[in-house]
């Protein structure tokens, strides 16, 4: 059997925040550990989390606002668990999501990253389906853009699997673009992650379009550093990237 820890950076997230911890403490297969880093917020999140969930959570006060990659990077320096999946305090997991997970990673120890689609629609106790297929993704297909949302990220608890503190924005595509060409990652077609609110809208990091297309060029710069042999694509990746941001700016 495999244990889990789960790590929930918040920045400002009272509203909420205790909906999502409330989705991970409602699994049917118990985390081993639950880790909400509380980045500097100026509201009363970290006290709203203390004074409700006590004990039942690992809480990290950082005194000095960093980001979200930052925020767990150092909740995954304390994590215990055999994995460590990703919450943002605005979203919120199906109620079966630890248990498919424990099956699907017990049977197959060698996945570094799993991962899984979002919904915008309530998925929460919705009921799974039976047969369920794990997928190995092409590293080719991350290449194109950020398709994967980090609140539908598991990956093995290894000290050199991490964000980059450096990236606000598109952390989680560098991530997968690293342990993607190194190890390989699967995935399943099934939704189990319930977004309450759509990427690229007001109030969401994702908004700062620019920002996140800046983020997306920073990630596949760093590609060089994977191997030499990406020199040549990345100024196809560069331009690909700027000609994406002005088409929806225009279309």
């Amino acid at each position: 059997m495999a244990t889990f820890s789960v790590i929930i950076p918040v920045f400002n997230g009272s509203d909420t925040v205790l909906r999502a911890i409330a989705s991970v403490m409602g699994q049917t297969y118990t985390a081993a550990q639950v880790i909400v880093v509380d980045d500097a917020s100026t509201d009363c999140t970290a006290d709203l989390v203390e004074r409700t969930c006590g004990e039942r959570v690992t809480l990290i006060r950082k005194l000095v606002n960093q980001g979200s990659a930052a925020a767990r990077n150092k909740g995954m320096d304390v994590a215990t668990g055999d994995y460590i999946s990703f919450l943002d305090a605005d979203d919120a997991w199906h109620k079966d999501k630890l248990l498919l997970l424990n099956t699907i990673l017990t049977s197959q120890p060698n996945i570094k990253l799993f991962y899984h689609p979002f919904s915008l629609d309530p998925i929460l106790e919705k009921t799974l389906p039976e047969d369920i297929t794990v997928y190995k993704l092409p590293f080719i297909k991350l290449l194109p853009g950020n398709f994967i949302t980090t609140s539908c990220i598991t990956v093995k608890n290894y000290p050199t699997i991490r964000f980059d503190d450096s990236m606000r924005y598109m952390e989680d595509f560098d991530l997968c673009l690293r342990v993607g060409y190194q190890h390989k990652l699967y995935f399943i077609n099934i939704p189990l992650t319930q977004i309450y609110r759509a990427h690229n809208t007001p109030g969401g990091i994702s908004n700062n379009k620019w920002l996140m297309r800046k983020g997306e060029m920073k990630a596949y710069r760093k590609l060089s550093r994977l191997s030499p042999g990406f020199l040549l694509l990345i100024p196809f990746l560069l331009t690909g990237s700027v000609a994406k941001h002005f088409f929806k700016m225009f279309k």
